[in-house]
């Protein structure tokens, strides 16, 4: 298994993988339509899919040679464990055509052991083993009991992470940081800018579904946008106005004040254009420092907009602070910025943050603001180049 299993590996690297799934209930839950959905997802460079039940997988392998990576979800008596929980259920998805087995990993009670599944399944089916995890912990024991890639999958559907939304970005840099066995993030990446960050954090592989095939999913959240009102709480009513008050965010009633801001602005300066929507964007500027494992180790995310360097934030890796990393990233980026045509830079910071090492820098305080939040206190800083 081992020279296939490391093509296999090379074929999932920085990939997408698509989870072709659907509800029970639902009408594409039928072999042929999941099969159309995962071909469909093949042709627009998906690297491989994620099937459930032996009659989907099948009827995916007919279409493709893609790599699949199977499972088989089943409700057992007594465990919460439904995730391939047992090696009966990884042959049978092994015999549709799997080309991995993906299985629950978690340190619930199971009917058979991490340890005992994943060597059956490299002894008697020759697959390579995904094991779903929702920890730290998790990922650790899986590594230890065989398993040849890890997957976020159950992190925020476990009683211990319920309380938790995916994606787990957090545990998938964590899991990234301290083992080396390859990590698939999986759970909540709802845009092509959310998968591309868990790339950035560590993830050799992204797992993509309801975003992309949960049609249900997608029309329930649709649906709901339109019918649901946010209650406000009416005041000052009048014969031909009132004032409403929003607990909740209101997208589209801010988008709208937001613009017709805008509007004014662009009017109101349009000789000098500073006000144009291009302008107002400016440019971003990003600076990371990055390791040989393709970690972020320190950043700089700011923007020049104007004749300005905006600083939005710094942040080094705890173990490496207090080596000149910080100062690095800020003369960098000053340089930057000074051959954009930038003259002046401002960055806000608080009393437990750097006013210090900003001030050594050349910035110079122009505002402070006290118990802003109570007991601590907001400054603004500017350096002119």
């Amino acid at each position: 298994m081992t020279n296939d299993f490391a093509q296999l590996l090379k074929l999932l690297e920085y990939g997408l993988i698509v989870s072709c799934q659907a509800p029970p209930e639902s009408p594409l839950r039928r072999p042929l339509i999941i099969a159309a959905i995962a071909e469909a997802a093949l042709n627009q460079n998906a690297v491989a899919v994620r099937i459930d039940t032996p009659e989907q997988i099948a009827a995916v392998r007919q279409r493709t040679k893609a790599p699949i990576l199977g499972l088989w979800k089943q409700s057992l008596p007594n465990s919460e464990i439904y995730i391939t929980p047992k090696f009966e259920h990884a042959v049978a998805i092994s015999k549709a055509g799997a080309d991995l087995i993906a299985i629950d990993a978690t340190l619930r009670d199971r009917p058979e052991s991490v340890a005992t599944l994943t060597e059956r399944i490299h002894n008697e089916l020759h697959k390579p083993v995904v094991a779903d995890v929702d920890s730290l912990e998790a990922a650790i024991a899986a590594v230890d009991a065989g398993a040849d890639l890890i997957a976020t999958t159950l992190y925020g559907y476990t009683k211990e992470t319920e309380q938790q939304t995916p994606p787990g970005f957090n545990l998938l840099s964590e899991i990234a940081e301290k083992i080396k066995t390859p990590v698939i993030c999986e759970g909540g990446i709802a845009t092509p800018e959310m998968a591309r960050q868990a790339l950035d954090l560590g993830a050799y592989a992204v797992v993509v579904g309801t975003a992309i095939t949960g049609i249900e999913a997608q029309v329930q959240a649709f649906d709901r946008a339109l019918r649901h009102k946010l209650p406000a709480q009416v005041i000052e009513h009048s014969k031909d106005y009132h004032f409403a008050v929003f607990s909740q965010e209101h997208p589209s009633y801010r988008s709208y004040v937001r613009s017709k801001l805008r509007q004014y602005n662009t009017e109101s300066t349009v000789r000098d254009g500073f006000f144009e929507q291009s302008a107002l964007r400016g440019t971003p500027l990003e600076i990371f420092l990055i390791d040989d494992r393709q970690k972020i180790k320190a950043g700089l995310v700011g923007l020049t907009r104007w004749n300005w360097l905006l600083i939005e934030a710094l942040w080094v890796e705890e173990s490496l602070r207090h080596q000149g990393f910080g100062r690095q990233l800020m003369r960098v980026a000053e340089q930057e910025a000074k051959q954009r045509g930038c003259t002046e830079a401002i960055l806000d910071t608080f009393s437990f943050q750097a006013k210090g090492f900003y001030e050594k820098l050349g910035y110079e305080m122009f505002a402070q603001v006290d118990d802003y939040p109570s007991g601590y206190s907001f400054f603004q800083l500017k350096k002119e180049f």
